[in-house]
């Protein structure tokens, strides 16, 4: 149980870290992950503010899994619905690739993630409750 639960801390700690960085980075985070931003999309108001309302909203996958982590039976929902909205995240990761081409390299292998964790993570916290019900 202890390994999951330091998994599911240190899941929200990345979550957060990257939200943090959309707040104070912008649309300028998205080109750390090579995605090409030009200075007109860096100094245009609205894609700045999008970016910055997506990112820190992101925090919520983490703050969610942070709260989660204090006590799995109880939060068993809200671990599978965080855990359901991060990998629908990934299918319109893989729509946006059908509809416009592959994105960069970095945020090829973060799509990995948000489609192989999920799932993983459902078994290993079924397994996990299960282990200590009994």
């Amino acid at each position: 149980m202890k390994a999951f639960i330091l998994t599911l801390r240190i899941l929200a700690a990345a979550f957060i870290a990257v939200s943090a960085l959309h707040f104070f980075m912008g649309p300028g985070a998205d080109a750390i992950l090579g995605a090409p931003i030009t200075q007109a999309m860096l100094a245009d108001p609205s894609i700045d503010n999008q970016n910055r309302f997506y990112g820190v909203t992101f925090s919520l996958l983490g703050v969610a899994l942070l709260v989660s982590a204090t006590d799995l039976r109880r939060y068993r929902p809200i671990i599978n619905a965080t855990l359901g909205v991060l990998l629908m995240a990934g299918v319109a990761r893989i729509v946006s690739w059908g509809i416009h081409g592959a994105p960069s390299p970095a945020i090829i292998g973060i799509l990995c993630a948000d489609i192989i964790l999920p799932p993983v993570l459902y078994v290993w916290l079924k397994q996990t409750l299960r282990d200590t019900s009994q």
